[in-house]
């Protein structure tokens, strides 16, 4: 079957479009984060727009999970499954800061502007599933975007919590360098200073150390696959000829 037949029979539910723009909502999320990270001398600083950006995200976030929660029909599984994803989706930082006598670390705080992103994880396996016709590409794409999003979101942070602080990470670059060399595990002469860094370091590594080995198991598959393909291409012309030799004597 060609391409485009396959494409037509990718049908987008409704749950499926609420998935499509909860990534979008996440990419947005992330982008005004980086505006604001990159923008001001002070990284913790968040503007304005940005915070109505990260309530209204959240608000859609929880209305979606809620949305969910009504129409499945096995709704003690469906709360198991999603409460904790529906606490991560709470706009804390506007939450947070409207209770009296509550001092929370600017480090924190701006770690908690990455909470409603735990919501993109389930919405970009769905998202990535429509371009692909594969379940084990599907499943390897969708490694390969959390691996980047992780070592970028990572390496944000890392940045602003040890950009004033650490000697050895003086701009961005730095950070991303250290997030990369992270997740590969082969390590990186950036070492974390802040309890926050050393965190992250810990998260990152993880992070490479499940994901990475997928690429390997996928590439050695695709290799035999192909090996497949062509013994059973090599023997379908080694039929062909013997037919051929067959027909000529007869």
């Amino acid at each position: 079957m060609s391409f485009w037949p396959k494409l037509k029979e990718k049908s987008i539910t409704f749950s499926g479009f609420l998935r499509l723009v909860v990534l979008l909502c996440s990419i947005v999320l992330i982008g005004c984060i980086s505006y604001d990270t990159f923008l001001f001398s002070n990284p913790f600083a968040q503007s304005e727009f940005t915070q109505k950006v990260q309530f209204w995200v959240c608000i859609f976030f929880m209305l979606d999970i809620v949305l969910e929660f009504v129409v499945t029909k096995h709704k003690s599984r469906y709360l198991l499954a999603y409460f904790l994803l529906f606490i991560a989706c709470i706009p804390w930082i506007t939450v947070l800061p409207m209770i009296p006598n509550l001092r929370i670390p600017d480090d924190v705080l701006y770690m908690l502007r990455f909470m409603p992103l735990i919501r993109s994880c389930y919405a970009l396996a769905i998202v990535v599933g429509w371009f692909t016709f594969r379940r084990s590409s599907a499943l390897f794409m969708t490694y390969m975007v959390i691996l980047l999003s992780g070592i970028y979101v990572g390496s944000l942070a890392f940045y602003v919590c040890e950009v004033n602080v650490n000697p050895l990470v003086k701009t961005y670059w730095d950070a991303l360098w250290w997030a990369g060399m992270e997740a590969i595990t082969v390590g990186c002469n950036i070492e974390a200073v802040t309890p926050i860094g050393k965190i992250l370091s810990v998260i990152v590594a993880v992070l490479g150390l499940l994901i990475i080995p997928m690429f390997t198991v996928y590439v050695s598959n695709i290799v035999g696959l192909f090996q497949t393909m062509s013994k059973t291409a090599a023997e379908d012309g080694d039929t062909s000829s013997k037919r051929a030799d067959s027909t000529e004597k007869h």
